[in-house]
């Protein structure tokens, strides 16, 4: 098996990964924070901290991810020649940021 073709398998196995934990934080986004349950002080609390854990966690190991992707198969986007791994790359990019939106929400909410 060649190289691009282990980096590709890793992603995807590392990507699986980020979906399981987005959805693990996304029940717990409704359980603490949408649900009645962030009307108690102490429960919505631990749960936004909970919450932001996850939160952060997915975001660093998102973007820590898709740069060592990127970087060990040389993709560059500013390059002429589109396939489909820069699509995935660029996606990758923007689920980070939306993240790192919900990670300001979050915080935002905490403190109010």
């Amino acid at each position: 098996m060649n190289t691009s073709s282990t980096f590709i398998t890793e992603y995807a196995k590392s990507s699986e990964n980020i979906c399981l934990y987005s959805t693990i934080s996304m029940i717990l986004i409704f359980l603490f924070v949408v649900s009645p349950l962030n009307q108690f002080l102490m429960t919505s609390f631990i749960g936004k901290l909970l919450v932001l854990v996850f939160l952060v966690y997915i975001l660093f190991y998102n973007v820590t991810l898709t740069n060592k992707f990127s970087t060990n198969l040389q993709i560059q986007l500013a390059n002429g020649d589109w396939s489909p791994i820069k699509t995935n790359i660029i996606c990758s990019y923007i689920f980070s940021f939306c993240i790192f939106i919900l990670v300001l929400s979050i915080v935002r909410t905490l403190f109010r």
